[in-house]
């Protein structure tokens, strides 16, 4: 997504209302770039190496974002001791995690349908120990939830709520979060 805004935002820019085969080239359509190759092979070849450039640096950037997606990831992973703040006893708990939620942008049909921490899709945990923090179970349904998404990947938003439903009505969801889902 990130690639595609840069790319959206970074291209050679043309004169206004220029249609021409050069400037469509200019903004990435392969077609023209062709056409482009076979009457001005050394413009075409010039035009496609800027946007070669283009790629590679938003492909740098969006590794970036990425190895710090992870490192917050990572610190998330380790404070599962529980060892928050009192404020802590009786979390809110998003259904709808990070993980999840790139999980569904991914997914055929439910794309755009749920954001991360979607406020539609809250519980309150039972008490500090129920949840805190990014515990173990917390990863485990998460990536049930990621396995269920990638195997159906035709399912609807009420099919995926229905299983989201089923997951929160289990005895021992049931013991975390007494209001389930």
């Amino acid at each position: 997504m990130l690639t595609l805004v840069l790319l959206l935002l970074t291209q050679i820019p043309c004169a206004p209302n220029d249609l021409s085969v050069v400037c469509n080239c200019k903004q990435g359509m392969r077609t023209a770039c062709e056409t482009l190759r076979l009457s001005e092979p050394e413009q075409a070849a010039e035009i496609l190496a800027r946007l070669e450039q283009v790629a590679a640096q938003a492909k740098i950037i969006e590794e970036a974002g990425q190895k710090a997606e992870e490192e917050i990831q990572a610190e998330a992973l380790s404070s599962t001791d529980c060892s928050e703040p009192i404020q802590c006893k009786g979390q809110l708990h998003h259904i709808i995690s990070k993980r999840i939620a790139k999980a569904l942008e991914e997914h055929r049909k439910l794309k755009g349908h749920y954001k991360a921490r979607d406020p539609r899709f809250i519980s309150r945990a039972a008490d500090k120990k129920s949840h805190c923090g990014y515990q173990e179970w917390h990863r485990k349904v998460d990536a049930e939830v990621v396995a269920w998404l990638r195997s159906f990947r035709d399912a609807t938003p009420k099919q995926f709520e229905d299983f989201l439903r089923e997951i929160y009505n289990r005895p021992l969801m049931r013991a975390r979060f007494p209001n389930g889902f």
